[in-house]
């Protein structure tokens, strides 16, 4: 389990040379699992926090034994995929504010979609300031991203956190018709962040003219054909028959080369970079590669 959850962390987050893995293996007992704890822990310097799997199992009954009592070592039982990531983004969180993010991402989400429906049908999601004719042409976008995800575990956990984002805006047509889609899309944006699901006109229009003042955008497209802007980042394009792999996490079909090269035609900066401690690549150099 702790295997695949860091195999998991490092698809969101990037490799992490400060998280390590101690498993129990199936035909290993407390002793086995005690002697690799201890070794992986004398080759650690600094503070150091234990995630374990459950509340009275081997990995947390181990722990507890040996490290109970040494400063520098916290540990939690309920290991969850949020936890790790948050542990990892997020070096300064306590071990209670870890615990209640946990708490947290637990939910029903029928009812929580169903909830989150009835809250945009009743007070709408775009709001009206007054008088941001002043901002208009002075649009505050902090990046630009093309995902066919759109908002997810990258997106909404690591990019929006690094660029200190308050409004991610999603620009396209059939998001913004589709209401579960909608609601999906709110549920993954984090709780703080304010959110615009928009046709790609609408958007334009709203982000040209100001309607967002100083707020820090993060616009996030889901195909190449819906951009025209000066600086790009292509993070994930899943494959498709006929695509070609242009990255690990980026397949392009023949007509989307063409729309990318016609979008650098017109001066537009166009990277691939899949999450912030990630090189950024030319993208178009590697295109033509």
């Amino acid at each position: 389990m702790a295997k695949g959850v860091k195999s998991s962390v490092e698809m969101i987050v990037g490799k992490q040379e400060n998280l390590h893995v101690v498993s129990l293996r199936p035909d290993g007992d407390n002793l086995q699992f005690e002697k690799e704890l201890a070794e992986k822990m004398k080759a650690l310097n600094g503070s150091t926090l234990i995630i374990a799997d459950l509340l009275g199992g081997t990995p947390c009954n181990v722990a507890t034994k040996n490290y109970l009592n040494v400063d520098g070592i916290e540990i939690i039982a309920g290991m969850t995929l949020s936890i790790v990531i948050e542990a990892i983004v997020n070096q300064h969180a306590s071990v209670k504010e870890l615990i209640d993010l946990a708490e947290k991402n637990i939910i029903d989400v029928k009812a929580t979609i169903n909830k989150v429906e009835q809250e945009i049908n009743e007070s709408g999601e775009e709001e009206e300031p007054s008088n941001y004719s002043q901002y208009a042409g002075k649009e505050n976008i902090v990046n630009t991203r093309i995902d066919e995800r759109l908002i997810h575990g990258q997106v909404a956990g690591i990019w929006t956190t690094s660029l200190n984002t308050q409004r991610i805006v999603v620009a396209n047509d059939e998001a913004a018709a589709n209401p579960l889609q909608k609601s999906s899309l709110r549920m993954a944006a984090p709780s703080s962040m304010r959110l615009s699901v928009l046709p790609v006109e609408n958007a334009a229009r709203n982000i040209s003219s100001g309607k967002y003042g100083k707020q820090r955008i993060f616009l996030l497209f889901k195909n190449p054909k819906d951009v025209l802007l000066k600086v790009v980042n292509v993070g994930n394009m899943s494959y498709k028959k006929g695509a070609r792999e242009i990255t690990k996490s980026i397949q392009v079909l023949p007509e989307e080369e063409t729309i990318f090269e016609t979008i650098a035609s017109k001066g537009i900066n166009i990277s691939a970079q899949l999450v912030p401690n990630d090189p950024v690549i030319d993208f178009i150099k590697k295109l033509k590669n």
